[in-house]
């Protein structure tokens, strides 16, 4: 970790020692590419911190008993906040008590503790029945039969229609509940074909079972849903089936989970086709009978029931008797056919008939462009934040109040959106980019301010991205939005790492189209200041957000995508000649310093060394520029167990000494200490390990634990054991001074503290802080989770629990080779050699002994170098499998 802390400041500090502007850009670029995985944090999830307690079989009565009353307060507190996202029929709130819900979820917790796998997170909840659901009751039976013969259904029917008010009463019916096991409810209706690939496809299908994001999504759906009888609920399915990418390998992936025996696939689509190898029973949904209705004045919608219950409102609202609402409903019939509609379209009527009634009409245009807005964002508009968004506006929230008592939109959890047919209609009649929208500048505006702040971009991320998606394409503000959209990356990193689909647009953006000219004046300034073209300044800034897009695919594990992009960006940036080489040159040293992180020193060392030949062929090229290649190649030196690499990394001090930076001055000290450590010169790493303490206090978390843990190793060293362990009890203090237990560094620092624990023999309390950190580390896609992975099996290793072992360093396997982790799959690989050896299988145990001897060919390390690392990583002495097997004395 200290790799990346080190890279982060030395490109911060280059950043403001070099003299030409466009160099600045591209070190805060690259600094803030890595920042994310020093700062990367995400909010807890009570069913998160349920399986921690109900992992490994832990009983409920312990459960019980190592929950604290903060703890319950705050799943209380988080259990209201999401009351709101238990469904809504018409419009109508119903709202559940706490406590039933709190019931409902002590149910489930009592099922999960046994159920789930041990890398299972908790899926989501479903949908309640509808409170308000009459006339369908022979239809439901209809859908049931076929799904109870695990035969696939769609419901096709129009927007509006009740599609997914029917896949809700189905979904809740108690046959359907006692033949499937797992039933799981996805939705799509909050996306639009344009954002829709296979990626986020299949990582709504994933959050749905509870499981981890990674690359092999498609794998470990097959694997969750072949485990029981699996009911597979796709709701608005119009919107993959109909992506404007990937769209046959989204009908392919369906048609893989609905060709397995025990999986029934329910769709709701708008669309006919389907996906073209399963044999779907096809149930069209006709509008409401009207026996089923008490009001034969709303035939004339032709017993649509988003339309019912808009005139509903509207009648309400306005104080209307039924005749007033039928001679309302006849006037914008004509409007709409005077306009030159063509037909009747009873929905569009019903809407501008709330639209044009007295109690909407009163409070003027605002009303209508917040309309606009909340459909043109795919999540809506955020309620409790209307203010702060449309600064100056006075009459937003009685605009917002009254487009929810109209039901023309609703609040779902904390935002205002839309019902679907709405949202469509008001989008195409009432384009919010055509129509000149005021409220979208503020909504830019907003989102622009605020595109790195944690709690916005945790919240509104699908937002912004629609946002920038829609801004970039505008050539006054090309430079300015891609600028905000690589800041925009970069948070994602930190507070909510999943893939985006921003890559056609800036791919798309043609840099001849900015709209900005160069007159002579401003080419003279150009000339002499180094100032660059409008054309050139967006042909960087599209290379560089696409590279910023690359980092966070190859973080989340989707490498095949994210080297793609990488290939394009290097062909943007070299278009732009000097100013793209030097760009590409700190790129290389970001991508070679995640390599090191990973363990591929090999490539690591080459990209490395080919940057710095570049930039030594460059015009007048700045020492300070050289200083992280010359830094990244020592830490290769290091790993590789080459003497002397300490020294070049000391020299990365003198910038930081400059620029007045302790956490970057420590950090150095840190990386120098533990060269020095692992060539033997002791007394060196001590003084190094001390110079790094003594340039922080305990409010530099990350780097006060880090020196401190490497005195511990010192202190073991030199035998004094009692100073190590005190050490580390400092150091496991100021961990858990850390509120939020999802930063990576608080879950990877407390497994390695529990690493040592256990060394020492304190094996409950080792498992006491491993468990947690497993959990919370599952939420992230980062490498914390790989090593807290690894320790949890050296803790069972060391305890001699062989079989708990074993699926925690299988796991770990897993789990790098979904990110292209090098180091800690080479030591899982050979920790199960050591349980196979322990369990008679020699076969095997070579099997994974030589895994781990390729795998160090391919990190271009000696493999007496594997764990030139903490001594917690290392087996002890009694694990000496992977020692014979060197020694060629393991004989199968």
């Amino acid at each position: 970790m200290s790799v990346l802390n080190g890279a982060i400041q030395t490109l911060n500090l280059v950043n403001n020692l070099v003299p030409l502007e466009i160099g600045k850009g591209v070190l805060a670029s690259v600094s803030g590419i890595l920042e994310y995985i020093s700062k990367q944090s995400s909010v807890d999830g009570i069913l998160v911190a349920v399986e921690a307690k109900t992992k490994n079989n832990i009983g409920l009565e312990v459960f019980h008993v190592t929950v604290n009353q903060e703890t319950i307060v705050k799943w209380r507190n988080e259990l209201d906040r999401i009351l709101n996202l238990f469904n809504m029929e018409l419009n109508i709130s119903a709202t559940l008590k706490l406590d039933e819900l709190l019931s409902s979820f002590q149910e489930f917790r009592s099922n999960a503790a046994f159920n789930l796998e041990a890398n299972a997170q908790v899926p989501e909840v479903l949908p309640v029945r509808p409170k308000v659901f009459i006339g369908r009751d022979k239809l439901v039976q209809n859908i049931l039969q076929p799904l109870l013969q695990c035969r696939d259904v769609a419901l096709i029917g129009p927007g509006g229609i009740g599609k997914s008010s029917i896949a809700r009463a189905v979904l809740n019916d108690q046959a359907l509940a006692s033949k499937f096991h797992n039933r799981f409810y996805v939705r799509y209706d909050d996306m639009d074909a344009a954002q829709i690939t296979f990626g986020t496809f299949l990582d709504r299908i994933v959050k749905a079972l509870g499981l981890t994001t990674s690359a092999n999504a498609d794998n470990m759906i097959n694997k969750a849903l072949s485990t029981s009888e699996t009911l597979l609920v796709l709701d608005n399915a119009e919107t993959f089936l109909d992506a404007a990418v990937d769209a046959s390998r989204i009908a392919d992936a369906i048609d893989g989970f609905g060709s397995r025996p025990n999986v029934a696939i329910l769709l709701t689509t708008r669309t006919t086709v389907l996906p073209p190898n399963l044999e779907w029973t096809r149930v069209r949904v006709p509008a409401l009978e009207e026996d089923a209705l008490l009001i034969k004045l709303l035939s004339a919608v032709d017993f649509h029931p988003l339309s019912i219950n808009l005139l509903a409102q509207a009648a309400l609202q306005n104080e209307w008797s039924p005749q007033d609402l039928v001679d309302a409903w006849d006037r914008q019939r004509i409007v709409l056919l005077d306009a030159g509609d063509g037909k009747i379209w009873s929905i569009a009527i019903t809407i501008e008939t709330s639209l044009n009634s007295p109690s909407v009409v009163k409070l003027g245009d605002t009303i209508y462009h917040l309309l606009q807005i909340i459909a043109f964002l795919p999540q809506g508009i955020s309620k409790k934040r209307l203010s702060a968004i449309f600064p100056g506006v006075s009459d937003i929230e009685s605009c917002a109040d009254a487009l929810c008592r109209q039901s023309l939109a609703y609040l779902n959890g904390n935002f205002i959106t839309l019902l679907a047919p709405i949202r469509l209609y008001v989008s195409e009649r009432y384009n919010v980019q055509t129509y000149g929208n005021p409220l979208l500048k503020k909504v830019r505006q907003y989102y622009a301010a605020h595109v790195d702040e944690k709690e916005i971009v945790y919240q509104d991320d699908v937002n912004m991205e629609h946002v920038f998606a829609h801004w970039v394409v505008d050539p006054e503000y090309m430079v300015y939005v891609l600028r905000l959209i690589y800041k925009f990356v970069y948070a994602l990193f930190s507070y909510r790492p999943r893939p985006v689909s921003l890559r056609g647009v800036i791919s798309a953006l043609d840099p001849d189209e900015s709209c900005q000219s160069v007159s002579c004046i401003d080419s003279f300034k150009i000339f002499t200041f180094s100032q660059l073209p409008r054309r050139l300044q967006v042909s960087l800034e599209k290379g560089t957000s696409l590279f910023a897009i690359s980092v966070l695919l190859r973080w989340i594990g989707q490498i095949k995508e994210s080297e793609e992009i990488t290939a394009e960006a290097w062909t943007v940036l070299l278009e732009t000649g000097r100013q793209g080489r030097v760009r590409l040159i700190f790129f290389d040293c970001v991508i070679a310093l995640i390599y090191i992180e990973q363990g591929n020193f090999q490539v690591a060392e080459r990209l490395l060394q080919s940057a710095s030949k570049r930039l030594s062929t460059m015009f007048r090229p700045q020492r300070d520029l050289k200083d992280p290649l010359r830094y990244g190649l020592a830490l290769v030196r290091t790993s590789k167990g080459e003497p002397g690499a300490s020294e070049d990394i000391l020299k990365a001090l003198s910038i930081f000494r400059r620029a007045g930076d302790p956490e970057a001055i420590s950090n150095v000290y840190y990386d120098a200490g533990y060269a020095e450590f692992h060539d033997g010169r002791i007394n060196i790493a001590k003084k190094y390990f001390e110079e790094a303490r003594a340039r922080v206090d305990e409010t530099s978390t990350e780097d006060f634990v880090l020196s401190l843990l490497g005195l511990a190793d010192v202190a073991d060293h030199e035998g004094d054991h009692s100073e190590a362990k005190g050490l580390r009890a400092r150091a496991l203090a100021s961990v858990q001074k850390i509120s939020d237990r999802t930063v990576p560094f608080a879950n990877r620092a407390t497994a390695i503290l529990a690493g040592y624990l256990a060394m020492d023999g304190h094996i409950e309390q080792a498992r006491e802080l491993i468990v947690p950190a497993v959990a919370n580390a599952t939420k992230q896609p980062a490498q914390s989770i790989v090593v807290c992975k690894y320790l949890a099996g050296m803790i069972e290793l060391i305890d001699g629990d062989f079989d708990k072992a074993q699926n925690y360093f299988q796991e770990a396997v897993e789990e790098c080779v979904s990110m292209g982790e090098f180091n800690f799959r080479a030591r899982s690989e050979r920790a199960l050699g050591e349980v196979a050896v322990i369990k008679g299988d020699l076969a095997m145990a070579k099997k994974h002994f030589e895994a781990t001897t390729e795998l160090c060919k391919t990190m271009g390390i000696p493999r007496k170098c594997l764990y030139r690392d903490f001594a917690c990583y290392i087996p002890n002495k009694t694990f000496d499998g992977w020692e014979r097997y060197q020694d060629d004395m393991l004989q199968t």
